[in-house]
């Protein structure tokens, strides 16, 4: 027991430091986001704690004058205790109200906050952090449920120092008593507390234990939800093997949970027997004194009521000590994740990239490997590529193109070598003066429950929304051809799920998504593998606008398909993360190298 009680008050990650640190974080957060409503509810709390100690004292008078009646002492002030034992109540129930407004009110602060606090987070965080098995644990861990949880816990911990609040107003009257009797009571609810507190931290660990498992469920229950993964499920019948798949990562998960439970339940039930104990120790010594002579009547009934709250008050402080065990360890995660430091960030005094035109990019003696993997993807790489010039990325699978796109858009950093932008080390570049020239598009691209306007139109938000921009942008990217067909236009939601919505194909979608990156009007353009779900005929249409109008500007294609990039200035054979040959398509066939053999055989394939 000693031990124990020792690690509650002292282990930062299970006893009072923690409480001491999250609670403070919480408060002070929640002052900032809505100071009126913290203040209101301590009001409201003090307005409580002062009605609950005149009730107290008002219903002692009231029953002592009942009790005398019955012996036929005088009862004239009996109706104004009454009274006053009614407006107290009266008291207590504005308090309360207020505190529970206001609570409520702060609730919605919080929730917005959390939203914003949280979303800002996952997009200011490094790309490799999200393949971290600590970050995906902690980011599954909490993000179905901070929208509550945190203002849930602020709320408990103002309910936390409205129980200091209450306690220490009632411990005054007890203390009249024998002051030692306040410790007694609290010694015995403290086993109660050290059970809970065993119980939320074996809970919360087994989230660590399980964390891949939790990971698959969290990314299945997302899959399960959506339409379009569910036609994969229902043609391939493989939703029977999915539940069972999940069945068996719950039955585990929450097997391993039960089992954890069913240890605590003999320390548990003794801790709740035992509480007992400190009040009926006070209620003997309030007896004898009252037996003894030494409390009058209404003295006895007023110390009485005390006793007794002075318990609950306890109980309110340890049960809300108890309560907020597990959501501690809700909030840490919580913290821990948005405290998460970006390495990948602007040095002192970046230099701001010039925007005359398109920057020349060079990979000067790059290597690279994926962080926590051996095998190099890039070994002392070197490529240029001139400002204007328009460069394909080719190759099979695993050759390393998008890796080269990821590098370039510092989504990671080179293992070693540089990569230079008009001769400047691009890590002493300023990212968002790098990034404003940028458009991209990539094979996996986002897909927005939004209109087509909308989707297309947030490509460039920083600057006011432009009509023609919005109208040259779909027709090169080949959205004009089927928007004009649909009943609300541009304002065509791409979700049928929606009122104005539709289910566009996935080519109409990728259309949307390139017409996105046409409206940005960057002078660099990086499209990797963009025209996957598009047919043949309209991605040759596409790839032509952009070679034709963006002229002097920087064009960065990444593709499978060798016929598309016909028009490229230069075109890049990689082959497991080497630059085999580059060159111009009529010089390339004309090494009859790399090159030829793949295009001849994507060309065969074409013609069978």
């Amino acid at each position: 027991m000693k031990r124990r009680l020792f690690k509650l008050f002292s282990d930062s990650k299970n006893g009072f430091l923690e409480t001491w640190n999250i609670g403070s974080r919480i408060l002070k957060i929640s002052f900032k986001v809505r100071k009126k409503s913290v203040i209101l509810y301590l009001f409201g709390a003090i307005i409580e704690t002062f009605g609950s100690v005149f009730a107290i004292f008002a219903t002692a008078k009231l029953f002592s004058l009942v009790a005398g009646f019955s012996t036929g002492q005088p009862t004239n002030a009996i109706w104004f205790w009454l009274i006053m034992d009614t407006l107290a109540a009266v008291v207590i129930g504005i308090g309360f109200w207020i505190m529970s407004y206001e609570s409520r009110l702060l609730y919605f602060s919080l929730n917005k906050w959390t939203v914003h606090t949280f979303m800002s987070t996952m997009c200011l965080i490094d790309i490799e952090d999200f393949y971290k098995e600590n970050v995906r644990n902690q980011i599954n861990k909490v993000k179905d449920g901070y929208t509550w949880q945190i203002p849930n816990l602020a709320y408990t911990y103002l309910e936390l120092v409205y129980g200091f609040v209450r306690f220490g107003a009632i411990a005054l009257i007890v203390a009249q008593i024998s002051w030692w009797l306040i410790a007694v009571v609290a010694l015995f609810l403290i086993p109660s507390l050290l059970s809970e507190g065993r119980i939320a931290k074996i809970q919360w660990l087994i989230w660590g234990e399980k964390g891949d498992n939790r990971h698959i469920y969290s990314q299945v229950d997302y899959m399960v939800s959506r339409p379009k993964n569910q036609m994969e499920i229902r043609a391939m019948e493989t939703g029977d093997y999915i539940i069972s798949r999940i069945n068996d990562i719950n039955e585990e998960f929450y097997n391993h949970q039960e089992n954890s439970f069913r240890k605590t339940k003999n320390f548990s039930l003794f801790a709740k027997i035992f509480e007992i104990g400190g009040i009926a120790i006070g209620a003997i010594v309030l007896l004898k004194q009252f037996l003894n002579g030494f409390l009058s009547l209404d003295r006895y009934f007023f110390l009485n009521g005390a006793l007794f709250r002075v318990g609950g008050a306890l109980n309110l402080i340890f049960g809300t000590l108890s309560r907020l065990k597990e959501p501690q360890q809700f909030a840490e995660s919580f913290f821990e994740l948005i405290d998460i430091k970006p390495r990948i960030n602007d040095k002192t005094n970046p230099i701001r990239l010039s925007t005359k035109k398109p920057p020349e990019i060079e990979f000067r003696n790059l290597s690279f490997s994926y962080p926590g993997k051996t095998e190099k993807i890039f070994e002392n790489l070197n490529l240029i590529i001139e400002s204007g010039e328009h460069v394909a990325l080719v190759g099979e699978n695993g050759a390393g193109k998008s890796t080269l796109i990821k590098l370039l858009l510092r989504f990671y950093r080179p293992s070693s070598g540089q990569i230079l932008l008009n001769g400047v080390n691009i890590e002493d570049i300023e990212i968002s003066s790098f990034y404003s020239q940028l458009a991209t598009l990539f094979q996996e691209f986002n897909q927005y429950p939004f209109s087509i306007k909308e989707n297309v139109e947030l490509a460039d938000t920083s600057k006011p929304k432009s009509k023609d921009k919005l109208i040259q942008a779909i027709k090169l990217g080949g959205v004009k051809s089927f928007s004009d067909k649909y009943r609300f236009g541009l304002d065509t939601v791409l979700d049928s799920s929606f009122k104005k919505g539709t289910e566009p194909s996935g080519g109409q979608w990728q259309s949307v998504a390139i017409s996105r990156a046409f409206y940005r009007d960057a002078k660099t353009l990086i499209l990797d593998e963009p025209t996957s779900a598009i047919d043949a005929k309209t991605e040759h249409s596409i790839f032509n606008r952009v070679f034709d109008e963006y002229k002097n500007k920087t064009t960065i294609i990444v593709s499978h398909r060798f016929s598309t990039v016909r028009k490229a200035n230069k075109i890049v054979v990689l082959d497991k993360g080497k630059i085999v040959e580059q060159g111009s398509h009529q010089d390339l066939i004309k090494k009859n190298g790399v090159y030829k053999e793949l295009f001849s055989k994507q060309a065969e394939g074409y013609i069978n």
